[in-house]
């Protein structure tokens, strides 16, 4: 089973826009044999953003995001204390800290990371497996 780690967009693309989402994912999304996951990480990226007005979740808030994430059949897949420790040997080729744990986790725990950051595609050398539009 392969096991999909979708970043922040992806999730809010999912419940309010899914229109916008690639083919690729939309492909992975619907995968039987797969399972849909997201890092808390999202969650708190949301929040954040959220409450600096530079994340408009068309009038919901993001309790109610991830009430629609869950609902979407997504799970949620911690980060482990050593992933979130470890974190500092990722290169640094992305300058956003939660993109940059996002990453680090799809690496340590064998996920593969649905996004469509350009940037997250630079760490297939470093080992990420993902599918990016």
């Amino acid at each position: 089973m392969t096991r999909y780690l979708a970043d922040t967009h992806i999730l809010i693309w999912t419940v309010n826009q899914p229109e916008r989402l690639p083919p690729t994912v939309k492909g992975a999304l619907s995968d039987p044999a797969g399972q849909a996951c997201f890092s808390p990480v999202s969650i708190w990226e949301i929040a954040i953003k959220h409450s600096l007005g530079k994340l408009d979740l068309n009038g919901h808030s993001p309790e109610e995001l991830l009430g629609q994430i869950l609902a979407s059949g997504f799970t949620c897949e911690r980060p482990s204390v050593e992933t979130i420790a470890s974190s500092h040997r990722l290169p640094r080729r992305h300058k956003d800290p939660f993109d940059r744990l996002i990453v680090w986790q799809a690496i340590s725990q064998g996920l593969t990371l649905l996004s469509v950051d350009s940037v997250a595609a630079l760490y297939a050398q470093d080992g990420l497996r993902h599918l990016c539009a």
